[in-house]
């Protein structure tokens, strides 16, 4: 019947609230100055659980999540068979214990006319997949301090750290095709001050 659809809704519905709960209480020991990606998983479906009142299917995430502040992971949850992208950030880092963000994505579809943009740290993370890929080495941090609009050419500016040094980047959208955002990614010549 509708119970399905009340699920996704609620899960959906709690991203903000878990954001809140979890920034006050998530945290973990992260003994090799990373959080396994089982252990990230396993405080999502807790934290969505305490939220919602029903624990998710499943969460699975792309990596572990080093113990930085600032870093993010992409996770995706799975809840009635419906899967959903998740970003989860490394909110304070006290020693071994690292608080984290769970920020679940729009559901696709629900809400009229799909993404309007990008989430800062889904563009940080791509930039940094994208620019390990292109020089084989991941930057040291990237960080964008905005989230980048959903339309074709827009900017948002972003900063790596690799090897001591600060350089400024631009990501721009270069192409928004049901709500799905491709970027591109171009690292200043030189260092920024």
């Amino acid at each position: 019947m509708r119970k399905s659809g009340r699920s996704r809704i609620a899960i959906r519905a709690a991203a903000g609230a878990l954001a809140v709960l979890c920034a006050a209480g998530c945290s973990v020991s992260a003994g090799s100055k990373a959080v396994s990606r089982e252990e990230v998983a396993k405080q999502a479906k807790a934290g969505l659980s305490k939220e919602v009142g029903r624990e998710p299917d499943a969460v699975t995430c792309e990596h572990d999540l080093k113990a930085e502040v600032g870093e993010t992971v992409r996770c995706t949850l799975t809840a009635d068979g419906k899967k959903q992208g998740m970003t989860v950030t490394a909110k304070s880092v006290d020693g071994d214990n690292v608080k984290m963000d769970f920020k679940v994505d729009d559901a696709p579809g629900t809400g009229g006319s799909g993404a309007k943009a990008v989430d800062k740290a889904e563009v940080a993370r791509q930039g940094k997949a994208a620019l390990a890929a292109q020089v084989g080495q991941e930057p040291d941090t990237f960080t964008c301090p905005e989230d980048l609009p959903a339309r074709v050419n827009a900017e948002v500016r972003c900063q790596l750290g690799a090897d001591g040094a600060q350089y400024g980047v631009t990501a721009t959208a270069t192409s928004v095709v049901d709500g799905q955002v491709k970027m591109n990614f171009k690292v200043d010549d030189t260092p920024s001050g």
